[in-house]
């Protein structure tokens, strides 16, 4: 499996403020023979992003795409929004390019490398149309067919899965924001302790008591850095990982859904093969068919059980592919959560650490 080591760094807000956007610089190192280089850079945008994401989807039925965070047209040049989408843009990239299928898709070599991104997704859009207008419509008709039902117990027990965990995750996200809320009130309540002690401080009040007071708003200064700081911190890690696989599970149900659009598309080959087979049987009984086309004949039923048989198997490969990647997703769900809470518990002792020899520093001035 290659390696890719990705970044998304350096936001730069590209346009004026009505149709602006931010623009990214993405940095790639790969061990992938693919890429004609082992490390390179593009400039991509969210959109570019989201086309992504999109094709991916599309085109790769059974596979769980990593999302990309959501749109959001309002306080989308905030600093605290652009550091949590670009934070969200980094992971949803490393993790589609380490995937074991998507690290070789075509469009994700068009995506890190290409600097004629504009113009090769032009031409990529219009082949795709190509391609979904001939065997892909099949697939877009079926799914007005006839209802799905399930034969495979496993996957309603995974859709009620995914909605208690969907609900779980709600609930958390909402206790974090209100936690980071909670916390910035803090700061912003503490530097103004601190500013109104600072003022007393430089007032005349005395040598002794005013170095003490000094002291005192030095420290609370601190606390409102760190508190500020752990509240930016509470969004970037747990929140940030809570988001992540909320909009994952919207990617299982994709997953899943194509899976569906596949088995109808497996149904709507044998209704053709059913068809060309009576079509046949009809014509030869009434001796319609002339010697010279029974081959043709013939060629068109044998065509139309090699679509049907091709189908199944699609569907089975679909079927046995979205049940492993339930299982990757399970396996770095535990992971990821594992490594957030770790980067929060270190970064919340070691601020805690700072502050508390702030205070022991105060403590012994005076």
């Amino acid at each position: 499996q290659p390696v890719f080591v990705i970044s998304v760094d350096d936001p730069q807000k590209v346009g004026d403020p009505i149709r602006g956007y931010t623009m990214y610089t993405v940095h790639t190192r790969t061990t992938s023979p693919m890429f004609q280089k082992s490390a390179f850079s593009v400039l991509r945008r969210y959109s570019d992003f989201l086309w992504l994401y999109e094709t991916l989807s599309a085109n790769n039925p059974g596979v769980v795409v990593p999302p990309v965070p959501d749109k959001n047209p309002f306080g989308r040049f905030d600093d605290q929004f652009v550091k949590q989408r670009r934070f969200a843009l980094e992971k949803c990239i490393q993790k589609i390019a380490n995937h074991p299928l998507l690290g070789k898709d075509a469009d994700l070599k068009i995506f890190l490398e290409s600097d004629t991104f504009a113009l090769d997704i032009k031409h990529r859009k219009a082949e795709l149309a190509h391609e979904r207008g001939g065997i892909m419509a099949s697939i877009g008709q079926a799914v007005a067919g006839p209802r799905f039902y399930e034969t495979d117990e496993w996957f309603d027990r995974q859709k009620v899965y995914l909605d208690s965990l969907e609900s779980q995750l709600r609930g958390l996200a909402k206790a974090i924001d209100a936690v980071a809320k909670q916390r910035s009130e803090l700061a912003a309540a503490t530097g103004e302790f601190s500013q109104s002690v600072g003022d007393l401080s430089a007032s005349d009040i005395g040598k002794g008591l005013s170095h003490s007071l000094s002291g005192l708003a030095d420290v609370e200064r601190m606390a409102q850095e760190i508190q500020s700081t752990q509240s930016e911190q509470d969004l970037t890690t747990i929140m940030g990982t809570v988001d992540e696989y909320a909009r994952l599970i919207n990617s299982v149900r994709m997953a899943f859904s194509s899976r569906i659009r596949i088995y109808h598309a497996w149904k709507q080959s044998e209704s053709d093969l059913i068809r060309v087979k009576q079509s046949h049987e009809k014509n030869r009984a009434q001796g319609r068919i002339a010697t010279d086309r029974l081959s043709y004949s013939l060629s068109q039923i044998a065509e139309a059980e090699k679509r049907a048989a091709e189908s199944k198997h699609e569907f089975e490969h679909v079927s046995k592919l979205v049940k492993s990647e339930l299982a990757r997703f399970e396996q770095e769900r535990v992971s990821d959560f594992k490594d957030s809470l770790h980067a929060f518990l270190e970064g919340m002792i070691e601020r805690q650490k700072q502050l508390i020899n702030a205070w022991e520093g105060y403590q012994q001035m005076l």
